[in-house]
């Protein structure tokens, strides 16, 4: 139940986070949502790791924070400039 509720927490999160960068890259519509359930499954994995007993707030809240990384990863490749792919390769 604690992965579903990752994957679920991660692709709104991801899917907002996308949708607020989509004029900035062209990939973030796709990307921002897999990089946000990346983020919430590796909240819900460290959890168990750490022996967590149950689904409680604060694994919900530390998988909304790991997804919140995941969409900052790609606020920070945006930044750097990164090609989009609707640019010519050489304008002149």
């Amino acid at each position: 139940m604690n992965f579903v509720l990752a994957v679920v927490i991660g692709a709104v999160v991801g899917a907002i986070g996308g949708y607020l960068l989509r004029q900035k890259h062209a990939n973030a519509m796709w990307l921002g949502p897999v990089l946000g359930v990346a983020g919430a499954v590796i909240a819900s994995v460290l959890a168990a790791m750490f022996g967590d007993p149950g689904y409680g707030i604060q694994e919900a809240a530390a998988q909304i924070v790991f997804a919140l990384v995941g969409v900052g990863v790609l606020y920070a490749l945006t930044m750097r400039g990164g090609s989009t792919g609707s640019e010519p390769a050489n304008p002149s």
